[in-house]
């Protein structure tokens, strides 16, 4: 049975998202969050990306996951950040379910803010480090190979009003059989009162396939999707005591090729301080 590893990615990919973009941590200061997020599509873009059904044989993926994200202000402009994760992924159809519990990949990186004003401006570079990973698992927690990412991150405060911009931009080095990837990101939060925080975002990903661009390859019976996809969200936090936060986040799949076409939500607890 053939099931698609991109919800996974999908789920994963936007959860540091929620997090300072391109602010550093002050030197000594954590931000730290534990996440839920749950995925469920039973459809996908097809290679023409036009929206169809899984398969014939009522097809579903699901995803129940756990986040830890970690950001620490090593130095004033330099923060490391770590992310890790685990949980449960279930495809499904009319004859069989087949189900996977563990660790999944883990994230490392570093963030360098070399610009302040008029607008902030930090380059990043991470890691995707396959922790969890067996040849056996289906559906797998992850790709099993290291992919090796650089960004620019840019922001801008309007204050006094209690909004802000910020823009993302980079390229994802992948090793095995997945192809590179230009990435990007685009937000706009506001702080209408001391005690919350909204959002919204739209996440983008173009994979670099070459000529034979976005058919996607078959390895140990699993599909491993080449394709793109763009992606809007909502975020929403409420400050409930001192400096913890409840999350909560909405995120749809709304154009793409050859990937998932569900919906993910999440909710979280954060501190900073």
């Amino acid at each position: 049975m053939k099931q698609m590893l991109l919800p996974l990615a999908l789920v994963l990919m936007g959860v540091g998202h929620a997090q300072a973009g391109a602010w550093a941590q002050p030197k000594g200061s954590t931000y730290a969050k534990i996440s839920g997020i749950f995925y469920d599509s039973d459809e996908v873009f097809n290679d023409m990306g036009k929206r169809q059904r899984m398969g014939i044989d009522e097809e579903e993926f699901r995803g129940e996951q756990a986040f830890l994200y970690v950001e620490h202000g090593l130095r004033d402009r330099l923060t490391v950040i770590g992310q890790f994760s685990g949980g449960v992924l279930t495809s499904s159809n009319l004859r069989v379910e087949q189900s996977t519990k563990g660790i999944g990949d883990a994230v490392i990186g570093a963030k360098y803010q070399l610009v302040d004003r008029p607008f902030v401006f930090s380059p990043y570079l991470s890691m995707k480090i396959p922790t969890g990973y067996h040849e056996s698992y289906e559906p797998p927690l992850g790709t099993g190979d290291v992919d090796v990412e650089a960004r620019l991150l840019f922001a801008r405060s309007l204050f006094p009003l209690p909004i802000y911009l910020g823009v993302e931009a980079g390229h994802r080095w992948r090793t095995g059989l997945f192809s590179n990837q230009w990435v990007g990101f685009a937000e706009i939060g506001a702080t209408p009162h001391e005690r919350l925080f909204l959002k919204g975002f739209v996440d983008a990903r173009d994979t670099r396939t070459g000529t034979v661009e976005n058919l996607g390859l078959v390895g140990g019976g699993i599909q491993v999707s080449e394709g793109d996809d763009v992606r809007v969200g909502i975020n929403g936090a409420l400050r409930v005591h001192q400096g913890f936060w409840l999350d909560l986040l909405m995120e749809w799949a709304v154009r793409g090729e050859n990937v998932g076409a569900g919906a993910s939500w999440g909710v979280g607890v954060s501190y900073g301080g």
